[in-house]
C-alpha cells in the first residue's frame, strides 16, 4: 500500500518529521528520520501508534487521529505540547510541535490511512523550511492522488444522497466524476449537480439503492440498466465519512457491449438448440415415416403374394379363388394408391404438379368420389349423406378436386366406427363453393388439430396405429387446394366427436363440364405353381393374430391346407385371451396393430408360466423390416422374425422348424 500511495523517496527526503499510519488502527508504514529523530529511535513499523508511543496516551493524540479518519478531514495542530520519551529509560521530555494530521484515499476513495506531518517550533528557521517542504510534498502527493484518480478506466464518482421530509432518497448530487465517468455516463460537468438534473427520467432503483448503502453502511453490487441511458452498468457502492454526510462513493462499468453480446450469444443458443431439437424431430419423423412406407407396402404385398402363390398351387377351391382374387386386387389398388400418393408429394415437393384449369360443377365430381367410397362405407356399416347444390361451378382440374374429395371421403370413412355417418354437402356462398365434409369418427385432439395438414404426422404411434396410411392424403389435399386458389379448414369438438373438414374454393359462372371417373386395372392369368406342404405340419397348432383380414384369411388358407389347426385373432387382447384358453404349438404374431402392438403382447405371454404358456414358440411375421425392428422383436421376446412379404413356401418352412423342435422335445 505504502508503494502505491505514499512516494517513498519524498518521505525520506522531506524536511520535518512526517508518518504515514494504515487503517483504523493506526499501524505505522513508514517514517521519516526526522519523525524518528522526534520520538526517539524506537522500532515503529508494523505497530499501532497506541503501542509504538505508549506515553502519549491521555495527549488527546489518540483521538485526533480516530477522528480525522472517521470524518475524513485533516487536522492543522499549532504549538501542540507533547510528551516523549526521547531515550530509552530517560524521562520524559517535552516538545512543541506544528503538524497535519492528512487522510489518504485509497482507489476507490475510502480512507486507508494518515499522513502526519510538522516539525518542531522551537527552532524557527529550521520551522520554516520544514514546513514549505512538508506542503511541498503534501502539494506532489495530492496531485499524484488526483492523477490515479483520472486514469484509472473504471468510472468513479462521490455522491451525496438527497432525502426528502420522510427520509426517502429522491436524488443525488456529484461531488466527485473522473473522466471515466463522464465517458461512460455521458454525462459532461457533472460535479456539483444533482442526477435529476442531468437524467429526468432515472427510474428512482438507483435513488433506493445509493440510499440504503448511505444509511446502512452496507456496500452493494449489482448490475442495472439505465432505460434513460440505455446502458448497463456493473456497480459496486460504499458509503464514506460518517453516516451523516450520506456520502457514498461509487466505482461501476459500461457493460452494455457485453451484455449485448451475452443476448447475442443467448440468441445463437437458442437458435442452435431450436435447430438440434427440430433436427432430432425430422430425423425421428423421417425413421418412423421409412418406417410406415415399409409396413404400408408390405403389409398388401404380403397378402397378394401369399394369396398368389396358392392360386397357382391350383389347390383352392373355386370360392376361394374367387376370395383370392377380390383380395389381390384389393390391395394392387392400395400399393397403386401409396405410389400414387408418394409420387404427388414428390411433385409437389419439386413444384412440377401440374393441374389442367377448366370449368366444371364441384356436384359431379363428389358424386364420383362418392361412387368410389361407397363399397367401403358399406363393408363398415357407415351411413354416407350427400346434399349437393347444382350447378356450384369452379374453375380447375376436376380430377384433381376428385382426388381431394375421395381423400377426405375415405378419411372420414376410415376414422367412422360401425353405425356412424358421413355427411358431404356442396353450395355455392357469395363468391365461393363451400364443401364440407363430416363425420361422427373418433374426432381429432386439440393437442394434435395444429397438425393434421403435416406432411407424414400421424397421430397415433407407428406400431399400434388403428388404420393403415402414410399420412399423406391431408397434406396433398391442403396442396391441392391452394392450387386451385382455395383454403381447406378441420375442426373437432375432441375425440370420440367427430371431425368437420371444409374445403372453400372460388365460384366461377362457366358452363359446367362433364368429369369422367378413373379407369380401372386391367389383371393377367396367374400360372400354376407347384405348392408341397412340410410333413411337419399336420396337426400342429397354430395361433394367427393379425389385423388385416386379408393377411388372416390367406394364413388360415395356407396352413389349413397344410394340415395346422389354424385360429385366429384380430388384436393383441383376443390373442392373449386365446392362449389362456389354450396353449397353441406356435405364435404367429403381427407387430403393427391397434391399441396395443405385438412387442406388447409377446412381453405379458412372457411374463406368464411356462405352463400356461410363457415360454411359448413365437414368431414376428411383420412389414417392419429393418434391423433395428429385427432386433427389438427379438429382444422384445420373439424367437424369430419374418419381414412381409413372405414367401408362403418360406414361412411355411420356418414353421414346420418349429414343428420340428416340438417333435423333438416330446420325445
Amino acid at each position: 500500500m505504502t508503494t502505491e500511495l505514499i512516494d517513498l523517496d519524498v518521505l525520506g527526503q522531506a524536511p520535518g518529521f512526517l508518518a504515514f499510519v494504515r487503517g483504523k488502527e493506526h499501524v505505522f508504514e513508514a517514517a521519516n528520520a526526522a519523525y524518528y529523530q522526534l520520538v526517539g529511535h524506537r522500532d515503529l513499523v508494523g505497530k499501532p501508534v497506541r503501542e509504538a508511543l505508549p506515553e502519549i496516551a491521555g495527549q488527546g493524540f489518540f483521538e485526533l487521529l480516530d477522528g480525522v479518519f472517521a470524518t475524513g478531514e485533516p487536522f492543522h495542530g499549532r504549538g501542540m505540547h507533547v510528551l516523549l520519551q526521547r531515550e530509552p529509560d530517560a524521562p520524559l521530555s517535552e516538545a512543541v510541535v506544528d503538524f497535519i494530521y492528512q487522510p489518504i484515499r485509497g482507489p476507490a476513495g475510502d480512507i486507508v490511512g494518515i499522513l502526519a506531518q510538522g516539525h518542531e517550533v522551537t527552532e524557527v528557521f529550521r520551522q520554516t523550511a520544514q514546513r514549505e517542504a512538508a506542503e511541498a510534498a503534501l502539494r506532489a502527493s495530492e496531485e499524484r492522488y488526483r492523477t490515479l484518480f483520472e486514469a484509472i478506466d473504471d468510472g468513479f464518482c462521490v455522491v451525496q444522497i438527497l432525502r426528502d421530509a420522510a427520509g426517502t432518497a429522491v436524488d443525488y448530487r456529484f461531488l466527485e466524476v473522473n473522466a471515466a465517468f463522464e465517458h461512460q455516463s455521458g454525462l459532461v460537468d457533472a460535479r456539483g449537480k444533482r442526477m435529476l438534473e442531468l437524467v429526468p427520467d432515472l427510474d428512482s432503483s438507483w435513488f433506493d439503492r445509493y440510499g440504503h448503502v448511505a444509511a446502512t453502511g452496507e456496500p452493494t453490487r449489482f448490475e442495472n440498466y439505465a432505460p434513460a441511458m440505455g446502458r448497463w452498468f456493473d456497480v459496486y457502492a460504499n458509503r464514506v465519512g460518517n453516516p451523516a454526510e450520506q456520502l457514498v462513493a461509487v466505482v461501476f462499468k459500461d457493460i452494455t457491449g457485453r451484455k449485448a453480446a451475452e443476448v447475442e450469444l443467448a440468441r445463437i443458443l437458442e437458435a442452435e438448440r431450436v435447430a438440434r431439437r427440430d433436427a432430432e424431430a425430422a430425423g425421428h419423423s423421417r425413421d418412423e415415416f421409412l418406417a410406415t412406407v415399409s409396413h404400408e407396402l408390405r403389409t398388401p404385398l404380403s397378402s397378394m403374394l401369399g394369396w398368389v402363390q396358392l392360386l397357382r398351387s391350383q389347390a383352392l377351391p373355386p370360392d376361394k379363388q374367387a376370395r383370392a382374387l377380390e383380395t389381390i386386387e384389393r390391395n394392387a389398388r392400395v400399393q397403386a394408391q401409396l405410389i400414387e400418393d408418394l409420387l404427388d408429394v414428390s411433385r409437389i415437393v419439386s413444384g412440377q404438379l401440374r393441374i389442367e384449369m377448366n370449368p366444371f360443377d364441384v356436384k359431379t365430381v363428389v358424386e364420383a368420389a362418392l361412387d368410389i367410397v361407397r363399397p367401403a362405407a358399406l363393408a363398415r356399416d357407415v351411413q354416407l349423406r350427400a346434399t349437393l347444390e347444382t350447378g356450384a361451378m369452379v374453375v380447375g382440374d376436376a380430377a384433381r378436386l376428385q382426388q381431394v374429395v375421395w381423400n377426405l371421403l375415405s378419411n372420414a370413412v376410415k376414422f367412422t366406427p360401425k353405425g356412424g355417418h358421413v355427411e358431404v354437402s356442396v353450395q355455392q356462398r357469395d363468391a365461393d363453393v363451400e364443401l364440407v365434409v363430416a363425420d361422427t369418427g373418433r374426432g381429432i385432439d386439440a393437442g394434435f388439430l395444429p397438425h393434421v395438414f403435416d406432411r407424414f404426422r400421424q397421430a397415433e404411434g407407428v406400431t399400434t396405429r388403428s388404420a393403415g396410411g402414410l399420412g399423406l392424403g391431408l397434406s396433398i389435399v391442403k396442396e391441392l387446394v391452394a392450387l386451385h386458389g382455395g383454403t381447406v379448414a378441420v375442426a373437432s369438438p375432441g375425440l370420440g366427436e367427430g371431425s368437420t373438414f371444409t374445403v372453400t374454393l372460388p365460384a366461377s359462372e362457366s358452363r359446367r363440364r362433364e368429369v369422367t371417373p378413373p379407369r380401372g386395372y386391367d389383371a393377367q392369368p396367374p400360372a400354376a405353381i407347384d405348392f408341397a406342404c412340410p410333413p411337419e405340419l399336420a396337426g400342429m397348432g397354430v395361433l394367427v393374430v393379425d389385423d388385416e383380414e386379408d393377411s388372416r384369411d390367406m394364413l388360415e388358407v395356407m396352413l389349413a391346407r397344410c394340415g395346422v389347426k389354424v385360429r385366429l385373432a384380430a388384436n393383441a387382447a383376443e390373442a392373449y385371451a386365446a392362449v389362456q384358453a389354450e396353449v397353441p404349438d406356435l405364435l404367429l404374431s403381427d407387430i403393427g396393430m391397434p391399441g396395443e402392438d405385438g412387442y406388447s403382447l409377446i412381453g405379458r405371454i412372457r411374463a406368464l408360466p411356462a405352463a400356461a404358456g410363457g415360454r411359448l414358440p413365437a414368431v414376428a411375421l411383420t412389414a417392419y423390416a429393418r434391423v433395428e425392428d429385427r432386433a427389438k422383436a427379438l429382444h422384445a421376446g420373439f424367437d424369430n422374425h419374418v419381414t412381409k412379404p413372405v414367401e408362403p413356401l418360406e414361412l411355411l418352412a420356418v414353421v414346420a422348424t418349429f414343428a420340428r423342435r416340438n417333435l423333438r422335445g416330446s420325445t
